[in-house]
């Protein structure tokens, strides 16, 4: 089930947004100002955003801003907002599209599903020997397929995506299992996913313990993969 946070002021597009993604399937959350949105964000792990501009704290072009440094998960504007400079705004401040108001529920449904498989295209891309088959949790490296398990998968996207940062058990207890687990278990499926993945730490990086604070993905240094 992919999650989507929903960010708009207006609690009438909130809710008939809401329980339509609701019925084709989706998680939903819901931010009413960006305070709540960037709060979201730090802490949960989200397929899509779904963002509007004119917010009562924020603007949404800085929440996308801000969201870049963080994640790397499609961005939809959603806005009544129609000149093309505010969409080239919009785009070039790390939106991947945008849609005006007033739109279709069967549209937005559209183009959450295209921005999905963008990002699951993206990961399946080869790049060199080695590319990440979302669809089906399994990582392709130096001619091996290993296939993970859920939670293995999103811890691994987790670390991927984000270099060199150190995660803490907490964190990685709140955004993989949403802090519905004790904090032994984030060792176990570590040292799983590290041994999954240890033979292609030339291509890869491999997952480091750095004592005290968290665990966080060592990329391989410059020439380890020649």
């Amino acid at each position: 089930m992919s999650a989507i946070l929903l960010i708009d002021d207006n609690t009438e597009i909130l809710s008939a947004n809401q329980n339509h993604l609701t019925k084709q399937g989706f998680e939903i959350t819901c931010a009413d100002t960006g305070i709540k949105a960037l709060a979201y964000l730090n802490e949960n792990r989200y397929d899509c955003i779904v963002l509007d501009i004119l917010l009562p704290d924020l603007d949404g072009f800085s929440i996308c801003k801000a969201a870049r440094t963080i994640t790397d998960t499609p961005i939809l504007f959603l806005s009544c907002l129609e000149e093309s400079d505010d969409k080239v705004r919009g785009l070039t401040s790390g939106g991947d599209d945008y849609m005006t108001k007033p739109y279709s529920l069967k549209e937005l449904t559209a183009r959450i599903n295209a921005l999905l498989r963008r990002k699951h295209d993206r990961y399946k891309q080869p790049h060199g020997d080695f590319y990440i088959d979302a669809d089906n949790k399994i990582i392709h490296a130096l001619g091996k397929n290993v296939l993970l398990s859920e939670r293995e998968f999103h811890l691994f996207l987790l670390f991927y995506e984000n270099p060199g940062k150190v995660f803490s058990k907490e964190e990685i207890l709140d955004k993989i299992w949403f802090g519905t687990a004790e904090s032994g278990v984030v060792a176990v499926v570590v040292l799983k996913l590290r041994r999954k993945i240890e033979f292609a730490e030339s291509i890869i990086g491999n997952i480091e313990n750095s004592y005290g604070a968290g665990y966080c993905l060592s990329l391989p240094k410059r020439g380890d993969n020649v």
